[in-house]
């Protein structure tokens, strides 16, 4: 439970065995078993850190054949037509707001995004906090929300403006100046993205910091317009067209889980 409870942190062999009086050896014994168990469920890995500073630590993560089934499972209950909003609009929600929904959405993406071994997990308020927690959650990373208004409580910010891809509009965002350090690897998670200007002002502002983009993921982006203003992103669907005259959704699930670059998707990383 403890494992479960704390994902990525790590614990010590004593830490683990002394509430139930057992040796080391044990533990250590039983650590294999619960990793194997883990690889069978396809829910992670339970890793042991060697050295003197190490122990024992879960990195939760969905197995190939559980992430295909959550975005399968996800895309269908986009599809209903009760979700088209007048002027051809989808709502979301509920889903993005759901703790069911926002955990298997965010171990997803964990399981993706581990490899490129991010430091700080980023989202804009307020729609994309659920998902982006979740995330932040499965990886054992601090969550950073980038404000519309700098905020007195949490001191000095860094403010930008960035171009609405949706609105045609400014606006701003800021991060408190002490969110992150020069070199930090930031992971963008974010539920929708329709021409990428909310995506790039959160990469502007993360280079700001001298830090770096590590990956931007995204719930659901349109297929319309094809060229965003983010390079490379993932989705886990993608929207291609809302008949709010007959109220048919037109969504494509990335089973592969592509990566997408401007126009075309690209190989699985």
């Amino acid at each position: 439970m403890r494992l479960l409870a704390r994902p990525a942190a790590q614990h010590t062999l004593d830490e683990l065995a002394a509430p139930y009086a057992v040796a080391r050896s044990t533990s250590s014994d039983d650590v294999l078993l619960l990793d194997r168990l883990a690889v069978e469920q396809g829910i992670g890995r339970v890793q042991a850190v060697p050295g003197k500073g190490g122990g024992v630590r879960f990195l939760p993560g969905a197995s190939p054949a559980a992430a295909r089934d959550t975005i399968a499972a996800f895309a269908s209950v986009m599809r209903d037509p009760a979700r088209v909003l007048p002027g051809g609009f989808m709502y979301l929600t509920d889903l993005v707001c759901s703790p069911d929904w926002s955990h298997r959405l965010g171990v997803v993406f964990a399981a993706v995004m581990r490899q490129a071994e991010p430091t700080h997990v980023l989202t804009v308020e307020t729609r994309g906090i659920p998902i982006a927690l979740m995330t932040a959650h499965q990886l054992g990373l601090p969550l950073l929300i980038a404000r519309r208004d700098a905020r007195v409580t949490e001191g000095p910010a860094l403010s930008i403006t960035y171009l609405s891809a949706t609105t045609g509009s400014v606006q701003n965002m800021s991060l408190p100046r002490r969110a992150l350090r020069a070199g930090a690897r930031v992971l963008i998670i974010d539920d929708f993205m329709r021409g990428g200007g909310t995506a790039k002002g959160l990469t502007d502002l993360v280079g700001e910091f001298d830090a770096v983009v590590a990956g931007i993921g995204m719930a659901v982006v349109t297929g319309q317009p094809a060229d965003k203003r983010v390079g490379r992103f993932l989705p886990l669907a993608v929207l291609q067209r809302v008949d709010e005259a007959n109220r048919w959704v037109e969504l494509e699930p990335n089973l592969e889980l592509q990566w997408f670059t401007g126009r075309r998707p690209v190989a699985p990383t």
